[in-house]
């Protein structure tokens, strides 16, 4: 911030708004404000002490004023609106006094709680009469502002770290709504009662912006539910309109008629669904609460949607030459590096976002806003009958988190066609992740296999748990086309296997002529594969199951006493989902419904084994490995200042190696945070130590994955 004094009175027109100045009169600027002015109105003036009331910390605001000194882009002074609120809530009897640039002004000036607004730059006079002020200026760039949601940021500024409501307020002005609500009947009444999609795709940096290409494809995937419009501010029109040109784009420009925000304001609440950049657009559908597909890249959009209930954030997934989507640049004057490399305008990683994906996110966006819809009356593993709470809407499925044990399951839990799955026919988010099942079809020679099996970290792991293992009858669940068959048969094992693919059956028997037979579950089993059995095995079965606590008695029966069964599941903490937090509308995954049906969590695991009736249980995954640590990191280049040599750049590949070699200990040692979730139950005692193998296998596996055995090197 910056405190000048006036050297020479006249008349400034700057920031939204006219300022008669008077000599030795002193005014509140944020620096990078001040830095806007022309070089002939900073002479005007000359720098003064910072002389301003205390930062607020938290104390009782009753009877004080407390002034916010902002600026900020339109969507931020939107973020900013659930904080005012909410502190006004807290504290009814002060009085909130807020500065904001002209061009966000109409976003707080219909609001109740604020009480009074000040231009930017803001006469210190007014400023000394505040009890406290929040400093809301130079944020982009702070580490606070670019690593926090933006609601949340705010709020943590005003020491209030939570909301009673935390989508920002917006006043839809009941003139202008009438003004163009003529229009939006026409354009419904045209298109044969359609639905209106408002789609804006520019944002306030060019890497931000999407490809218009995307609404070109969209609209053919959209033409029979949604007509699109666009309704850009009038800075952003000559821009529309060339585009609509360029690509054949057949939408309603509404542009002409947005004279402000507030006819943005009104027409986002005319409309019945929105797809956006990253701008004040997706602030103000938050706010009336309009399904809203978010489609994001650089930024992480948590950061920018995190709050809001009915937004579906659409991630790329995208690793290029210089970058890895999300790169967290939030924002530049030209296309990002990587387009610039690759020749392009728009940024790669928005381009790589199939249109298919933004059409399927509208549904579950539409499914996400109902207010009405079907909710879980019991958790399927602990038998909690209270509340639900709603984690995410994903591929038309609503996925519930029980707030006792932890289990995030489907409501309903319906499982896939698995011969469908197998063939690789998907018509919805399926058919673009990279769910292996065809591959597993692939298949070569017995000894191929054991090698490339063993080979991968989820099954080298197991190798040195294996060896320990009493020999015996072994079952594996879920047994695909053979291959832990084929491992645990090269251990002393005796094993059969079934599996609901018959395609995946068939390849078992002829080309490894192993004891297998479909099945879908353990009655539909002949009598010679009912055990008992001595080790029985199921990986990737229990996240795919309706009734997985029933799946477990169930092995547990099948099992003869001191016998063991070992799972495997996805890690809900694995080392990318605790770096970056669980990625909600993770598409290109496939850890949702109908694939996936539940995630479980170290705790809820031990907790439905412990309830299956198993004595033992014992939690782990394999190695934390320098591959897995690369998908929760995208390291950055640095940039080194010598007093001799100036200035010296740490490529984004040397990073990487300092960070891959600083981390060997967590290779060698961490229990939790790799790839895939295992579990040893034991059925009875056990005179194993457990953690004694455990540790074992993942120091041994790390090693031998990282840098190989010497003695295959000739």
């Amino acid at each position: 911030m910056l405190v000048v004094r006036v050297k020479t009175g006249g008349r400034l027109n700057f920031n939204g708004y006219s300022f008669d100045l008077k000599p030795g009169q002193r005014l509140l600027f944020a620096k990078d404000v001040f830095n806007l002015l022309k070089e002939d109105y900073k002479r005007l003036f000359e720098e003064d002490k910072l002389d301003l009331p205390p930062v607020y910390r938290g104390e009782n605001l009753n009877g004080k004023v407390l002034f916010v000194f902002m600026q900020g882009a339109i969507g931020d002074v939107l973020c900013s609106t659930v904080a005012l609120r909410e502190i006004k809530r807290r504290y009814p009897r002060m009085k909130l006094w807020v500065a904001v640039s002209g061009k966000a002004k109409p976003i707080l000036e219909d609001l109740p709680y604020v009480d009074r607004l000040l231009p930017h730059p803001t006469p210190l006079s007014e400023v000394k009469k505040a009890d406290y002020m929040v400093k809301a200026v130079e944020m982009v760039g702070g580490p606070q502002f670019d690593s926090l949601n933006m609601v949340e940021y705010f709020l943590w500024k005003f020491y209030l770290y939570h909301a009673q409501d935390e989508t920002p307020d917006v006043v839809v002005k009941e003139d202008i709504r009438r003004e163009l609500e003529p229009i939006f009947e026409k354009i419904r009444e045209i298109s044969g009662g359609k639905k209106v999609l408002l789609f804006h795709y520019l944002a306030s940096s060019v890497h931000r912006t999407l490809p218009p290409k995307l609404l070109k494809d969209l609209q053919e995937l959209i033409r029979d539910e949604y007509i699109p419009v666009v309704c850009s501010l009038p800075t952003e029109d000559i821009t529309v309109n060339v585009s609509f040109e360029l690509y054949g784009i057949q939408a309603v420009n509404l542009s002409p008629y947005m004279k402000t925000v507030k006819h943005l304001i009104a027409a986002v609440s005319l409309s019945d669904a929105v797809v956006t950049a990253d701008t004040s657009t997706l602030h103000i559908a938050g706010a009336l609460k309009k399904p809203t597909v978010l489609i994001s890249g650089p930024v992480e959009p948590y950061n920018t949607a995190g709050t809001y209930p009915t937004v579906i954030p659409v991630r790329a997934n995208y690793t290029g030459q210089t970058c890895r989507a999300p790169c967290g640049i939030h924002a530049i004057a030209e296309p990002c590096n990587e387009a610039k490399l690759l020749g392009k305008y728009y940024s790669p990683c928005l381009e790589s976002i199939p249109s298919k994906v933004i059409a399927l996110a509208l549904k579950d966006a539409q499914l996400l806003s109902q207010e009405d819809f079907p909710k879980p009356e019991v958790c399927p593993v602990c038998e909690h009958t209270g509340s639900f709470h709603l984690f995410e809407v994903i591929n038309g499925h609503r996925i519930f988190e029980c707030p006792s044990c932890g289990l995030q399951f489907a409501h309903p839990l319906k499982a896939m066609d698995y011969e469908k799955a197998y063939e690789g026919k998907y018509e919805d988010l399926l058919s673009f992740t990279n769910i292996p099942y065809e591959s597993y079809t692939k298949v070569s020679t017995a000894r191929e296999e054991i090698e490339r099996w063993s080979a991968l970290p989820r099954i080298n792991v197991l190798l040195p748990i294996l060896s320990v293992l009493p020999k015996g009858k072994h079952l594996d669940v879920g047994c695909s086309t053979g291959f832990f068959m084929l491992i645990a048969k090269k251990y002393g094992f005796e094993s059969y296997g079934f599996d609901a693919s018959e395609k995946a059956v068939k390849i078992a028997k002829e080309r490894f002529n192993l004891r297998v037979v479909k099945a879908f579950t353990f009655k539909d089993l002949p009598e010679d594969f009912k055990g008992p059995y001595k080790l029985i095995t199921a990986f990737e079965v229990l996240e795919h199951l309706e009734d997985p606590v029933g799946f477990l008695r169930e092995v547990y029966s099948m099992l003869e006493e001191g016998g063991l069964y070992l799972m495997s599941c996805p890690p809900y903490f694995k080392f990318e989902n605790t770096a970056l937090g669980y990625r909600k509308y993770k598409w290109w995954y496939g850890d949702y419904p109908p694939n996936h049906l539940t995630r479980w969590k170290p705790w809820t695991l031990h907790y439905a084994l412990k309830k299956a009736g198993f004595d033992e249980v014992i939690i782990f995954t394999e190695p934390l490995i320098p591959g897995t640590v690369l998908e929760g990191i995208t390291p950055p280049e640095v940039i080194l200042q010598d007093q001799k040599l100036g200035n010296i750049t740490i490529p984004r590949s040397t990073v990487t190696q300092l960070i891959i070699n600083t981390l060997k200990p967590l290779y060698l040692n961490s229990r939790l945070l790799g790839n895939f979730q295992f579990a040893i139950a034991v059925k009875g005692k056990s005179d194993i130590d457990w953690e004694r193998v455990v540790s074992r296998a993942i120091r041994l596996s790390a090693v031998e994955i990282i840098y190989n055995r010497d003695d295959l090197i000739l």
